[in-house]
């Protein structure tokens, strides 16, 4: 974990027992029974035997409340024997998931957590508001990995030249800002071959593992899952499903254990003569309904 002088007053020391759900980098589904080590207002320094990325998106499950949210990695920030300690940061910046009163941060905190970072891709600029666990990874890693409009893809991001260590005024931050987008404008166009095939709004994750596709009056459907994102996953079935059609999925799906369905609906059809099989792609319309 970071040393203690680089822990800001957001974060509050702190085990809590865990399961996360995810898949690793060769795109096989896992879930593991873990712990947080602290404990962020917006996210929390976790520990997992599983080499995990930047901008990966896993489910972490409190085993107390049973209760979910949506995570993303931030970056490293430990590791110790077969174990890895991770900042992770919740993907809805509202959610009040951990029920504990987080200590204030000072005006000064609030102003050193502003950085001017530099992509390593295309050199461009972005002020940005860096949360307690994403400055911990920042500053242990020298760089962050995030998304770059202009690269179309995540790259590794640094604190800019000659202002590391310096508090990012509000006139700076615009005045950079305006900065990058005129070397934005007179760069010339990134190249195609960098953009992700179809950029969607959230990320896809490759997975190789097997969903349950539940409908009124129709037989379960057990069906092979091609990736998954925040907003919902891809699969492949025997099975002729309708575009719009309502449906319920759990995933990932092992027979004869709890399963959680989640209300959802199929959003496009395609038809694979070759594999005699429909590919769907299916989006995610509320929160989990049963078990």
């Amino acid at each position: 974990m970071p040393p203690e002088g680089m822990r800001r007053s957001g974060r509050i020391p702190k085990e809590i027992a865990i399961l996360l759900v995810g898949s690793d980098l060769e795109g096989k589904v896992f879930s593991e029974q873990t712990k947080t080590v602290v404990l962020s207002r917006h996210g929390a320094g976790i520990v997992s035997q599983h080499k995990l990325v930047p901008e990966q998106e896993l489910i972490l499950r409190r085993l107390d409340t049973n209760s979910e949210a949506e995570i993303r990695i931030v970056g490293q920030i430990g590791s110790q024997s077969d174990n890895y300690t991770y900042g992770a940061a919740f993907l809805d910046p509202e959610i009040d998931f951990w029920g504990v009163k987080f200590p204030s941060l000072t005006d000064s905190e609030i102003r050193t957590s502003r950085s001017l970072l530099e992509c390593s891709g295309c050199k461009g600029r972005e002020a940005v508001d860096q949360s307690d666990l994403a400055a911990d990874v920042l500053a242990i890693n020298e760089g962050i990995v995030r998304f770059c409009k202009n690269c179309g893809s995540s790259t590794f991001w640094k604190q800019a030249p000659g202002v590391a260590g310096q508090p990012l005024q509000a006139e700076e931050s615009s005045s950079s800002s305006k900065q990058a987008a005129a070397g934005a404008e007179s760069a010339p166009s990134p190249k195609t071959a960098i953009l992700p095939e179809n950029r969607r709004k959230y990320p896809r994750t490759k997975v190789s593992c097997k969903a349950c596709i539940r409908q009124t009056g129709q037989t379960l459907d057990v069906v092979v899952c091609e990736d998954m994102s925040r907003g919902g996953l891809r699969f492949k079935s025997r099975k002729r499903y309708f575009e719009r059609s309502a449906i319920e999925v759990a995933v990932p799906y092992t027979p004869g254990t709890q399963s959680i369905f989640v209300h959802a609906r199929i959003v496009f059809v395609q038809e694979l003569p070759e594999e005699k099989l429909f590919r769907c792609g299916v989006q995610y319309l509320g929160s989990a309904i049963s078990r």
